[in-house]
């Protein structure tokens, strides 16, 4: 389990920095602007998206371009549609129910019960951020598993 947890914090620990960082940023700034706390609530949440989705996304061309050098290949559009393709089959699923609903939610209920903002949207993202991982996590690892069986059973990781 030791080595599971290392394995998910190296794979998404620079995106929740990120994620984190842009949350309360695009919450607060919607907040010098409006007093609607849903609007600011949402805009937390699609800010945290922004920021996760695009480190994500940047971790995985750097992969793959490591490896395209190492083969001596150029990135290309079919490694591009491939990102894509496991970026939503590993986070599409978790990433709709938590930006569209959980997360918006628990930013708006944290601020208000605890009548204090920025600690409020922190800990609203952190509580989407379990309900969020508990789905992720589940997809990556079912991920692996089938990718592990093809490997085995065809030969290939492809």
């Amino acid at each position: 389990m030791k080595r599971k947890i290392k394995e998910w914090l190296k794979r998404y620990l620079p995106a929740e920095i990120i994620g984190t960082i842009t949350a309360v940023g695009g919450a607060s700034i919607t907040h010098l602007f409006s007093e609607n706390l849903i609007l600011v609530a949402y805009m937390g949440s699609l800010s945290e998206a922004i920021g996760f989705y695009s480190t994500i996304l940047t971790q995985h061309i750097l992969r793959v371009n490591e490896k395209n050098r190492d083969e001596n290949k150029l990135f290309s559009f079919y490694d591009f549609t491939k990102i894509i393709a496991n970026i939503l089959l590993e986070f599409g699923p978790a990433g709709i129910i938590d930006g569209l609903l959980l997360r918006p939610f628990f930013m708006y209920v944290f601020p208000t019960v605890l009548k204090n903002f920025t600690l409020g949207i922190f800990i609203g993202k952190i509580a989407g951020d379990i309900t969020f991982y508990l789905f992720v996590i589940l997809s990556y690892e079912i991920k692996k598993h089938w990718k592990n069986l093809n490997t085995t059973k065809y030969g290939t990781k492809d």
